[in-house]
């Protein structure tokens, strides 16, 4: 079996994959990323991330496909379905990017960024400014509801237990089990918002995912604080922005915007609506999984998917294209 990699192979990887390669020598494994996309049709399996559709095209004798952290939004899904190629992907940064979602949202509710930027200027709030009307807001005994239930969200709500918060999701598939710190499960969209207090989006964009969130569902969240660590497009871009300027939502905290820089741009504003110019809006620049500890975590769960699929044993992320997650 020919196993190619698109991903650059770097130090990490030569450390966690070296032996993987050396306990199955029958296999052979191509490392470097120009050799592997020049000879693509000659790979049973890749592993890699994003790539021009007509990659994915020309790997002919691909059967399966592993990449190295969650979001398939890229693939040609089709393609696949119609070879039989099937997806693996890593929920390793999980945990890093719900870590991200808390900060976003500690950030809006304690106004940190507002009060750095003042105080830079000698200006002051709480007791030793106006009083106690002009100040920060605590998440203590919030509603939150999270857009999906998926591993991200589960350890958003294991973040949220010290705090005392009633965490419930949404879901529109029924769960069999409700998974720890999850108090509830709505399966109604308005519902889900309308109890809320606080909305995180961890939701992967499918056809039935984007634009979920329109002018309509906004509405729902007068005087509520939303943050989005899923992706961008599940929540309307011009209703996002209208409902921030127009103060229908208290606040957000985005990790995950509309627009990106191609190669080598390094000035790309991430929407084309003007969020940067609002003050109730914490930017952040899709990082939230893209941090030391978290590209280490899914390489570690990529290299042990390759080696499950090697051994001919199940995989446990392997991803249904018809959902696309």
């Amino acid at each position: 079996m020919r196993i190619g990699f698109t991903y650059r192979f770097n130090d990490l990887w030569k450390e966690h994959c070296t032996p993987l390669m050396e306990r199955y020598p029958e296999h052979e494994f191509v490392t470097d990323r120009e050799t592997t996309l020049k000879e693509i049709e000659t790979f049973h399996v890749l592993v890699g991330g994003i790539e021009p559709k007509g990659v994915y095209e020309q790997a002919r004798s691909v059967r399966a496909v592993f990449v190295p952290f969650v979001g398939v939004d890229h693939l040609p899904a089709q393609v696949f379905m119609n070879r039989g190629v099937r997806v693996f992907n890593s929920h390793g940064n999980a945990r890093f990017v719900a870590e991200r979602a808390l900060a976003l949202l500690l950030c809006c509710t304690g106004k940190v960024l507002e009060y750095h930027q003042d105080l830079a200027s000698g200006v002051w709030h709480g007791w030793a400014g106006k009083g106690i009307f002009d100040t920060w807001d605590s998440i203590v005994g919030n509603t939150v509801t999270l857009l999906g239930a998926g591993a991200i969200a589960q350890w958003i709500a294991r973040y949220l237990q010290p705090f005392d918060c009633k965490v419930v999701c949404y879901r529109r598939r029924v769960m069999e089990t409700i998974p720890e710190g999850i108090d509830g499960v709505y399966y109604d969209l308005p519902e889900a918002l309308q109890v809320a207090d606080i909305v995180i989006s961890t939701l992967p964009l499918t056809e039935k995912t984007r634009r979920l969130i329109g002018k309509e569902e906004l509405s729902l969240l007068k005087g509520k604080i939303l943050v989005n660590v899923g992706r961008g497009e599940v929540i309307e871009e011009e209703a996002l922005y209208q409902a921030l300027k127009e103060g229908i939502l208290k606040a957000a905290g985005i990790d995950t915007w509309y627009s990106y820089p191609n190669t080598g741009e390094e000035i790309c504003l991430p929407s084309r609506f003007p969020f940067h110019e609002l003050p109730n809006v914490v930017l952040s620049p899709h990082v939230g999984g893209f941090t030391p500890k978290a590209t280490i975590e899914n390489i570690k769960v990529t290299v042990a998917n390759l080696e499950a699929y090697l051994e001919g044993r199940p995989v446990p992320n392997e991803v249904d294209l018809h959902q696309m997650y």
